[in-house]
């Protein structure tokens, strides 16, 4: 199996280290939120983490999002919550609303860095 960590690692510093790749945002993906964060401790400058969600609860998703908001990124946010994805209309517009205001109003979480992936089937 690979070490996603020292994978993440070695792939961002290296790509770091190129200043022409440099001049574009990184987007920082797994599916191990600790993997999303050893790629954070790497990037220099603005990146985007994909992705955070409510499917393991509320207090996972603040704690992720706050360290998000530490590195300075920004993030793209799942619809989906602890029912699972959201799969109409008004389910999608319920947790897009609800992660907002969590990332908003108790993380304080810059507006313009939450981008949604409503997850069309």
């Amino acid at each position: 199996l690979v070490d996603g960590v020292a994978a993440m690692t070695r792939f961002v510093n290296l790509l770091a280290s190129d200043p022409d790749v440099t001049k574009v945002p990184f987007m920082i993906d797994s599916s191990k939120f600790h993997v999303i964060e050893a790629g954070l401790r790497c990037v220099q400058g603005k990146c985007i983490v994909n992705s955070i969600s409510l499917k393991n609860g509320e207090e996972a998703f603040l704690e992720e999002a706050r360290i998000v908001r530490r590195y300075g990124a920004a993030v793209v946010v799942m619809a989906f919550d602890e029912e699972g994805q959201a799969a109409n209309y008004e389910d999608k517009i319920r947790i897009c609303k609800r992660a907002y205001d969590l990332l908003v109003e108790k993380v304080n979480f810059p507006p313009e860095d939450i981008i949604f992936d409503p997850n069309v089937l």
